[in-house]
């Protein structure tokens, strides 16, 4: 087990994470995960985690001679990996009530490290930062862990209002998958068990394949614009098209997950957190899984070189929130729901709540798993994936014992 801080560029640092099989790369801007790794089968060591080509590398957007080209996003400009989206989960705003960043403050913002060290009660490592929006008063203070001989990164968010009037919200974590990894051939999974797509508007300069506004319960028949349907579940080439969708998990779900399988490097990209059921009162609901496709659709910048130009980015956005689609908040009101789940959250004045998720990324021995599993079962050790005689092992806290003890530990001691 290891944690040190690293400099990537002048003034953009990092902090590293390190166990026996994974490692992690946190930048402060933006809280962003650039580096998920872990040893494949073959041998080498390859990251899930998306580093667009775009990315920029300077103190921050504003003061980029280019900034027009990044949209003057401080989002676009540092965006990477896994990453929080909160308040807001689609595009930026400013109306009269209120303004709101590209997917949210705290991707756009620079997370201050608190302190870091290793756990003596669990033998990990931890991480812990905050990052503050004193003009609408809220904070959100991010706990990164990880635990030896699982191959698991742990996140806990603790958001808390320190207004004087409730604090309506979405909150989604997001994880951007990106080559090596991703390739054409993969297979995804997920708990959600009805799908929904949204406006051809909330994708600015998108050229999608999907049918808009349609509710559908099997994603491997998701009905087209031109007719017929297409198995969300495969990943093709790279077709011009980019498209998101939202599932609701079910209501009944002590756990929820989504997956990416690459069967060519028998490698397998793992997400869950606490599902409805499991819920404790001071828990942030986790409602839905959502899939952004991002299959080379996008014809302005940064993702072309230039405006109307040809997408230069092949990636996949596999992460889970509570969120109405890809819409933010410019328009949303209370009670709105997605697919009969509430699509906000409400976090009272003075109350904290808690946000806790984890991405395992790890090789599996059983080929037959390339072909994607039916099941997923918790067991004591971890998390087992089935499909019919075969499986796959995931060791993990799939309860978040570990890191609820560690919250409690290291908030106690503010």
């Amino acid at each position: 087990m290891d944690i040190r801080r690293l400099r990537l560029w002048e003034s953009r640092n990092a902090t590293v994470l390190n166990n026996d099989l994974i490692r992690i790369v946190l930048e402060d801007q933006g809280g962003m995960t650039l580096e998920l790794s872990s040893d494949t089968p073959a041998g080498g060591r390859i990251n899930a985690h998306l580093l667009p080509h775009y990315r920029g590398s300077g103190t921050s957007v504003f003061s980029d001679e280019n900034g027009e080209y990044w949209k003057n996003s401080p989002f676009l400009y540092q965006k990477a990996g896994s990453y929080l989206s909160f308040p807001n989960f689609g595009q930026a705003y400013a109306n009269e009530r209120d303004q709101q960043d590209h997917n949210g403050y705290t991707a756009s913002s620079y997370w201050m490290v608190e302190r870091y060290g290793t756990d003596p009660q669990f033998g990990g490592v931890w991480l812990m930062s905050l990052v503050r929006n004193r003009k609408a008063k809220w904070q959100v203070r991010k706990i990164d862990m990880l635990l030896p001989n699982q191959p698991v990164h742990y996140t806990a968010c603790v958001i808390t209002n320190t207004g004087t009037e409730d604090l309506i919200a979405n909150a989604v974590w997001n994880n951007e998958l990106g080559s090596p990894f991703l390739e054409s051939g993969c297979v995804l999974n997920a708990s959600a068990t009805s799908w929904m797509t949204g406006d051809e508007t909330q994708l600015i300069g998108v050229n999608s394949r999907l049918e808009p506004n349609t509710k559908f319960e099997d994603w491997k028949k998701a009905p087209l614009k031109g007719g017929g349907t297409v198995d969300l579940t495969e990943v093709p080439p790279v077709i011009g098209k980019s498209d998101f969708i939202s599932g609701s998990i079910p209501r009944t779900a002590s756990l929820g997950w989504s997956s990416v399988i690459n069967p060519r490097q028998q490698m397998v990209y793992f997400n869950f957190f606490p599902g409805p059921a499991a819920l404790a009162k001071d828990e942030v609901p986790i409602n839905f899984n959502n899939f952004m496709f991002d299959y080379g659709g996008r014809s302005e910048t940064p993702w072309t070189l230039y405006q109307g130009g040809m997408s230069q980015q092949y990636s996949l956005n596999c992460g889970s929130g509570t969120n109405n689609l890809y819409t933010g908040l410019e328009h949303a009101q209370p009670g709105d729901t997605v697919l009969g789940c509430d699509s906000l959250i409400t976090i009272k004045a003075g109350e904290t709540k808690k946000f806790y998720y984890a991405s395992a990324f790890s090789p599996y021995d059983n080929n037959r798993i390339g072909g994607n599993f039916h099941t997923v079962e918790q067991v004591v050790e971890g998390i087992v994936l089935k499909r019919t005689k075969s499986w796959a092992f995931i060791p993990c806290d799939s309860i978040f014992h570990s890191l609820k003890e560690l919250t409690k530990r290291l908030l106690a001691s503010e």
